[in-house]
């Protein structure tokens, strides 16, 4: 009996000390754009670690491979390792390339080999920005590889068949013609 007493009794005490003595009062939601402001600069944190461990991933990925690679400045890895004599590259022009998309385990998920040629309209892709930039540096008859961290490729949902969400995509492409926008 004394048991239960003190245990009602540290409850109590409890209680009090968690209301202060005041009135229990609800509080309103804060406006989405309070609570953005808020935690905007704890998700910019957040990106940039997440960021970071993709870079070391694909440094990593790249160390094994003794592949020599520059990074851009939007975080594009590019090697072109063979160099073709033919038109650069320009905005608004209609790009002709072979292409192998595979993922850093080794799977292939697209291929001309496969699927055919690829078309890509520069200045103009909103979904693989980090292919068109990466085509944008290629002159016709130049091989080249690109390493597109998720933020450069399909980002968080990936393409919807293939690409899994937040995947770093490794592309090898031969730039085959350069065409006007018809």
């Amino acid at each position: 009996m004394i048991k239960n007493i003190l245990i009602l009794a540290f409850f109590s005490v409890m209680m009090l000390a968690c209301n202060n003595g005041e009135k229990n009062t609800e509080q309103k939601p804060l406006p989405y754009s309070v609570v953005k402001k808020e935690h905007e600069k704890e998700l910019l944190e957040w990106n940039k670690e997440i960021i970071e461990i993709d870079n070391t991933v694909i440094d990593k990925f790249i160390e094994r491979r003794k592949w020599d690679m520059q990074i851009s400045g939007t975080g594009l890895y590019y090697q072109i390792y063979h160099n073709g004599d033919g038109e650069k590259a320009k905005d608004d022009k209609i790009a002709e390339f072979t292409y192998t998309t595979m993922m850093l385990n080794g799977q292939i998920l697209y291929s001309s080999q496969d699927l055919g040629n690829r078309f890509m309209h520069l200045g103009h892709n909103q979904e693989e920005s980090g292919l068109n930039e990466g085509l944008m540096m290629m002159r016709v008859g130049d091989k080249a590889r690109f390493i597109l961290p998720p933020h450069l490729a399909f980002g968080v949902p990936g393409d919807g068949y293939l690409v899994p969400p937040y995947t770093i995509l490794v592309y090898d492409v031969e730039l085959i013609s350069l065409k006007n926008k018809e």
